[in-house]
């Protein structure tokens, strides 16, 4: 067990129920990205930075998609061409989301601890980048047959926009912010199962 699955234990414990920790993560979440002083989950308009998480608003060009997910908790990989390209973690089975957060963090602690020296520590916009790849993070998914969740989106279609540190992995990771327009979770997981 790592730091992410190991935090994610004591916020529990100390809530006293993984709901109420949820509740409390949330909380954290809505005032941080209110505060001007708090900077682990902050407001920014920025396109996507390689292994930061981003939680916005998404309307997507088109209305006639099947589905979409209307507010994204997304572990940002790459660009690609015109389009910012992240796996949305809401997609993710609550045990996925936790082993991949944790794997990752466990991964890229150097980086990460590189990335959060000095002023930088738990600022989420300070923070540097981290170097992960699609084709990692395909291969990754693909173990779980999530790879699903790998989605593309357009800078412009996104806005209020935050960026979480990489510290509060944990907090994030407990918050349940999906709002699907047109499908159900299940749903999705068994339309990409049947492929």
């Amino acid at each position: 067990m790592g730091y992410v699955k190991r935090e994610i234990k004591n916020l529990i414990k100390e809530a006293g129920s993984k709901s109420k920790a949820r509740s409390a993560a949330e909380e954290w979440y809505n005032n941080a990205v209110r505060s001007r002083s708090i900077k682990e989950a902050t407001r920014v308009r920025a396109r996507f930075e390689p292994g930061k998480i981003y939680v916005f608003r998404y309307n997507p060009i088109t209305e006639n998609l099947p589905w979409f997910d209307q507010n994204p908790v997304v572990l940002a990989i790459e660009r690609v061409d015109d389009n910012d390209l992240g796996i949305n973690l809401n997609l993710l089975p609550v045990r996925v989301k936790e082993q991949l957060m944790d794997d990752l963090y466990n991964r890229m602690e150097g980086q990460i601890n590189n990335a959060s020296t000095g002023n930088k520590n738990n600022n989420a916009t300070a923070q540097t980048p981290l170097r992960i790849t699609y084709s990692g993070m395909k291969a990754y998914l693909n173990r779980f047959g999530c790879e699903f969740a790998i989605r593309q989106y357009k800078p412009n279609r996104k806005t209020s926009q935050s960026v979480v540190s990489y510290q509060s992995w944990p907090k994030i990771a407990l918050c349940d912010f999906i709002a699907l327009n047109g499908a159900t979770v299940r749903g999705i997981r068994l339309l990409f199962s049947r492929r």
